[in-house]
């Protein structure tokens, strides 16, 4: 978070003491900022912030942990929220997937691209860690998942994609949460490699597949050439049916249903190349999907926009069980009533991912996780 206005405290994680910082800031924001005094002017990808709206004063904006944009954000958050960073490393070790295991209490998340990200010898690790304790530690699958990204949770096992390394393909692959089994349960189009899968979710409906998979493999050079667009596609593994399920994505990435299952929602991180340059052009967009259901099939309809991140990309999705929908952005966790009107934002740094565990809503913040306790569930998982 920009100018995280710390208070400490201690937390005793077993036998060892965790420092976690602590903001209960909110600051809220009225429709007058649709008129802002000139001159004025933003950086594009900063967050929106020392901005002043009519005579008032934005510029601690960047402080405060929670920003209240309509009031029925309150129904979420509390009147008396909290932002706790509950897990810091010195690299980017919470980057993606965020999969919660009530079993274990855990929650399952991957790290950035690590070592010498130049080529083939970049890596990724996988983590987990206590939803009461906050202690991390490492998670070594049985096989290798190459350059694991996006995930979820179903029929008791962590499903997770790998993004693939040099010529080996893209995988969803299969993780016991307590043995560390895995196994590879799909990896190609007939016969295609897939180019990078970003992100998973199961339908509790039917028990299909949803994946997005964009080309990002190719540009940040861990993949050999794509040999399929960047498209969404649905899996059926009791029939083996693998098909497009969406294209005209520049890079589709976060993907999630609603409560009902009726609607999907897609984000598109166009935006934002593989190596990090921009165009203001291209999408930083999140889609909404009509799920239709006719004689056992599902397909993607009525595709519509829902929203757009004014900070960044907005990249992974969650839910929670009233439909409001939670996006991971440039400038932390945008929160969307199921109409797609901006609601308000927890306020940290980035967010690629985030996951809930029941009420628990926690960030993953590349070097540190973020925990708020929200009024509300997410979705839970099959």
């Amino acid at each position: 978070m920009r100018g995280f206005n710390s208070i400490w405290i201690s937390l005793a994680v077993t036998a060892t003491a965790v420092i976690a910082h602590s903001n209960s800031k909110v600051v809220e924001i009225g429709p007058s900022y649709n008129v802002l005094t000139e001159p004025f002017s933003r950086e594009v990808g900063e967050p929106f912030s020392k901005t002043q709206v009519g005579s008032q004063s934005l510029e601690n904006i960047g402080e405060a942990a929670f920003i209240v944009y309509n009031k029925k954000f309150y129904d979420i958050i509390g009147t008396k929220p909290n932002l706790t960073v509950v897990a810091e490393k010195d690299f980017s070790f919470a980057h993606e997937a965020g999969i919660y295991v009530a079993k274990t209490n855990e929650i399952i998340f991957t790290s950035n691209r690590l070592g010498d990200t130049s080529g083939t010898e970049q890596y990724v690790d996988i983590f987990k860690m206590n939803v009461d304790t906050y202690e991390v530690s490492k998670v070594s699958p049985k096989s290798e998942i190459y350059l694991a990204n996006g995930g979820t949770f179903y029929d008791g096992k962590a499903i997770i994609v790998g993004q693939g390394k040099g010529s080996h393909g893209s995988a969803i692959y299969s993780v016991d949460p307590v043995t560390y089994e895995t196994k590879v349960i799909l990896n190609n189009f007939f016969g295609l490699k897939f180019n990078s899968m970003n992100d998973v979710v199961v339908s509790r409906k039917d028990g299909s597949f949803w994946f997005t998979d964009p080309s990002y493999g190719h540009e940040q050079k861990f993949r050999d050439q794509p040999q399929l667009g960047d498209f969404v596609y649905r899996w059926d593994p009791k029939t083996g049916d693998v098909r497009l399920a969406a294209d005209g994505f520049v890079k589709p990435n976060g993907i999630q249903f609603s409560p009902d299952e009726n609607i999907a929602y897609i984000s598109d991180t166009g935006f934002t190349t593989g190596v990090g340059e921009t165009d203001v052009k291209r999408p930083h967009t999140v889609y909404a999907f009509d799920v239709s259901r006719k004689n056992g099939s599902a397909f993607l309809t009525n595709r519509r926009v829902f929203a757009m991140s004014d900070t960044g990309i907005p990249d992974g999705i969650k839910l929670d069980v009233r439909g409001n929908v939670y996006v991971g952005s440039g400038d932390g966790v945008n929160v969307y009533s199921p109409q797609g009107v901006l609601l308000g934002k927890i306020n940290t740094v980035r967010c690629a991912n985030l996951v809930f565990a029941k009420k628990d809503l926690f960030i993953l913040s590349e070097t540190q996780i973020y925990h708020a306790k929200l009024n509300v569930e997410g979705v839970k998982l099959n």
